[in-house]
């Protein structure tokens, strides 16, 4: 895609969001209403129920994009509807093959590296074998049904499929031909790694949900560890619909990838198994003191404190309902603007560092340096995320909405007193687009 011009001067309004917010509340609202049903009749299947509802809420948004919105005929899906199907079998078996062999490459990661091994990933081993084999029988139709409406049709899966027969004749694929199995590869990463992630931890949070609302008549803590699971696992069942959802039919297909090591970095280590290193052994913020505790004298304050925190994760949730079909970090897969990011480019991440700055309370310690070390170690993580807003910005700035959308935001955000006091938090496109050449 070429690179905007920094001399060219984008017209300061809101682009049109490439999903709508207040259609998929409604559709995260009725698979919630779903879960809580299958849970209440099957407690002891909570990775099952949490993605039966998710498939729910995906075909729910699916419907609503594909005969009201009709992404499927957005320019940027690369569809051409025009013009009579024109498949061509020996093309849709070359993609086959390419899709086959994205598989296996994928699958010998996991057989090689132990993470992948232990406990933790079980749920995931079983839920691919409950559900996977379906939607591997469904690839060979959806790819001949694909290729035949596609303006390009020769795309990743088929220069990857065609790479083995080149190199057995002694030939090497032309940059063209590279760049598209370099992007084809690097979207299957980021789902490769994110998918176990995140359908391990819906389980998780679903269980966790379940478990608080048994005991909410409690009142007092137990409702709020009730909303805690509850808006994470509203966050997870849009995140594992984002990471598989990668469909050109809804438009929500991977564009491009994150192009800068840099960019992979910062996003990487802020997810498990990576961020067990970084916080164990660098930056641990937290010394056993929590919020509740440190107020339990205070009623009132206490629960202040609690609406806050839970109005900050509500605020982290809502951003992931706003992608619909297309959450996904490291990849472009269209630019968001309503919900949340109506009033922020960066609500998840901005609710997300402050919550942690509220249930770890680490200026709250045994010492003053035991206090100022949390404090700082919680700071560098910021930091990292301050990095990670930056590479986003950078990496989505290849498209014109983005800069569109950035540029109306830095007059408009709720934040934007703050850039024109502190000039280089504003977005700036020129520079955004140089940190993201490749």
């Amino acid at each position: 895609m070429p690179e905007r011009s920094s001399a060219t001067a984008p017209s300061l309004e809101r682009p049109l969001s490439a999903s709508r917010f207040g259609y998929n509340l409604l559709a995260g609202i009725a698979g919630l209403l779903f879960l809580a049903w299958r849970q209440s009749a099957d407690p002891s299947n909570p990775y099952d129920n949490g993605l039966q509802a998710g498939l729910l809420v995906a075909v729910l948004i699916g419907l609503h994009e594909h005969f009201r919105l009709r992404t499927h005929r957005n320019p940027s899906s690369g569809l051409d509807w025009e013009r009579a199907a024109a498949t061509s079998l020996p093309r849709a078996l070359v993609k086959l093959l390419g899709l086959a062999l994205t598989l296996g490459l994928i699958a010998g990661a996991y057989a090689l590296f132990p993470e992948y091994h232990g406990a933790f990933y079980q749920p995931f081993w079983r839920v691919l074998k409950t559900y996977g084999l379906g939607l591997l029988a469904l690839a060979p139709f959806y790819i001949w049904w694909l290729d035949g409406r596609l303006k390009q049709p020769l795309d990743g899966y088929w220069h990857l499929g065609r790479l083995p027969w080149l190199l057995l004749v002694g030939k090497t694929p032309n940059a063209e031909a590279r760049r598209l199995i370099g992007h084809h590869l690097a979207g299957w990463a980021v789902k490769a790694f994110f998918v176990p992630l995140m359908v391990v931890y819906v389980g998780q949070e679903v269980r966790g949900a379940h478990n608080a609302w048994l005991v909410l008549s409690r009142g007092g803590y137990a409702l709020f560890e009730f909303l805690f699971h509850l808006t994470f696992t509203i966050d997870l069942l849009f995140c594992v619909i984002g990471y598989t959802m990668t469909l050109r039919l809804f438009d929500s297909h991977i564009r491009w990838a994150e192009p800068t090591a840099f960019g992979w970095l910062v996003a990487l280590m802020c997810y498990q198994p990576f961020f067990a290193v970084v916080e164990n052994q660098y930056l641990r913020y937290e010394d056993g003191i929590v919020w509740g505790q440190w107020l339990a004298g205070l009623p009132l304050l206490k629960f202040v404190w609690a609406v806050v925190l839970v109005g900050l994760l509500a605020t982290y949730a809502l951003s992931t309902v706003a992608f619909g079909l297309r959450f996904s970090n490291l990849t472009a897969r269209g630019i968001i603007t309503d919900g949340p990011y109506r009033y922020s480019k960066h609500p998840a991440y901005l609710s997300k560092n402050l919550s942690w700055w509220m249930i770890a309370i680490p200026f709250v310690a045994t010492s003053p340096g035991i206090a100022i070390s949390n404090c700082l170690h919680l700071l560098i993580i910021n930091a990292i995320y301050f990095a990670r807003a930056r590479t986003e910005e950078a990496h989505l700035s290849r498209d014109p909405d983005y800069v569109r959308y950035a540029l109306w935001m830095n007059e408009n955000g709720l934040l934007a007193w703050l850039g024109r006091r502190l000039p280089w938090l504003r977005y700036r496109p020129a520079g955004a687009v140089a940190v993201g050449r490749t």
